[in-house]
C-alpha cells in the first residue's frame, strides 16, 4: 500500500482529533464554537444503498475485481506509474490479506495528486469478513484557495476516481468545496467532511498542504450473507 499516503492522513487523523478535543474544554468563547463547527461530525446514515446489502465473500469479490479495472484504466489515463500487489499482512496478530493497486507520486504539481490506493482488505485466517477502499491524497494549493475563495474539487484528479466507485459522473461539489474553504479560513485551518453515497462511507479531511479523502464500503460479514441477492446480479 502506499506509504505516502498513509503517512498523510495518520498526520491528519492525530490533528484533527486533537482539535475535537480542546474543543469540548470550553463550549462558550467564540474560537472554541469556530473549532467545533469544523471539526463536528454529524452521524451519517449508510444503511441505505446498493453497497450497503450483506454481501458475500464471492460477491463482494467479484465487484472489486470489476472495479480494480475501472481503477487501473483511470490510473493509466492520467499517465502515473502504479503498482498492483496482492499480499498478507498483520494487524493486531491477526492476517489481512491486501489485493490493490497504488502509486506514489513523489513531486505533484500544487492540486495534482499525490497518492492513490484501491484494494480489497480481508479479514482473518477464516476470510470472515472485508472492505473494499478507495484512498486519495491531494498536494493542496489552499493559499490560492483562501485567497480566491474559489476551489473546486470536482476539477481535480480526485473526481475521476470517485465517478468510478460512486456511478455519479456529475456530481455537484459545491457544499463540499464551500466546507473546505470555511475550514481553510477557521482558525486551524483544517478539518474533517463526512457523507453517504449509495451505501459509501466518504470521508475527506484537509489541512493548508493536503486534502485526504476516503471511499469505503462497510466492512462486510461474510458469514452472514443476504441469501436472497446471491443469485441476482
Amino acid at each position: 500500500m502506499s506509504k505516502r499516503i498513509c503517512t498523510i492522513l495518520m498526520s491528519l487523523i492525530i490533528t484533527t482529533s486533537l482539535i475535537g478535543c480542546s474543543s469540548t474544554k470550553d463550549n462558550n468563547t467564540e474560537e472554541n464554537t469556530n473549532s467545533k463547527t469544523v471539526t463536528e461530525v454529524k452521524k451519517v446514515d449508510n444503511s441505505q444503498g446498493s453497497w450497503a446489502k450483506d454481501y458475500s465473500l464471492d460477491k463482494t469479490k467479484g465487484y472489486f475485481k470489476d472495479y480494480l479495472t475501472k481503477m487501473e484504466k483511470v490510473t493509466e489515463e492520467l499517465g502515473m506509474e502504479y503498482s498492483k500487489e496482492e499480499v498478507v499482512k498483520e494487524d493486531d496478530g491477526k492476517p489481512v490479506t491486501v489485493n490493490s493497486i497504488y502509486f506514489d507520486n513523489e513531486k505533484p504539481d500544487p492540486n495534482k495528486m499525490e497518492s492513490m490506493f484501491f484494494g480489497m482488505k480481508i479479514f482473518g485466517e477464516d476470510l470472515s469478513s472485508g472492505v473494499i477502499e478507495l484512498k486519495l491524497s491531494l498536494n493542496f494549493d489552499s493559499a490560492e484557495a483562501i485567497k480566491t475563495g474559489n476551489f473546486d474539487l470536482g476539477n481535480t484528479s480526485f473526481n475521476k476516481y470517485i465517478d468510478e466507485f460512486t456511478g455519479q459522473s456529475s456530481r455537484d461539489y459545491s457544499e463540499i468545496n464551500k466546507k473546505i474553504i470555511e475550514g481553510l479560513k477557521s482558525e486551524k485551518g483544517e478539518g474533517l467532511i463526512e457523507n453517504s453515497i449509495d451505501g459509501l462511507n466518504e470521508e475527506i479531511r484537509f489541512n493548508k498542504d493536503y486534502i485526504v479523502y476516503k471511499l469505503s464500503t462497510k466492512t462486510y460479514d461474510f458469514k452472514n450473507p443476504d441469501p436472497t441477492i446471491e443469485n441476482n446480479n
